[in-house]
């Protein structure tokens, strides 16, 4: 039986059943990505409330 694992985001290697990440580079390396991802949402965010805002605004 394979014992219980999981796999690295960034690079897909087998590591120890809850880890995130292999090693400190792959460590920056998702650190980066989730601050990315982030940014994205929040720019996500601001557009939605820019579109809604608009949308108000016209039926006043």
């Amino acid at each position: 039986m394979i014992p219980q694992h999981s796999h690295c985001q960034i690079c897909g290697k087998a590591i120890k059943y809850g880890e995130v990440v292999c090693s400190e580079k792959c460590k920056k390396e998702y650190e980066q990505f989730i601050r990315k991802r982030k940014m994205y949402v929040y720019i996500m965010y601001a557009a939605l409330l820019f579109l809604i805002i608009m949308v108000v605004m016209s039926i006043i």
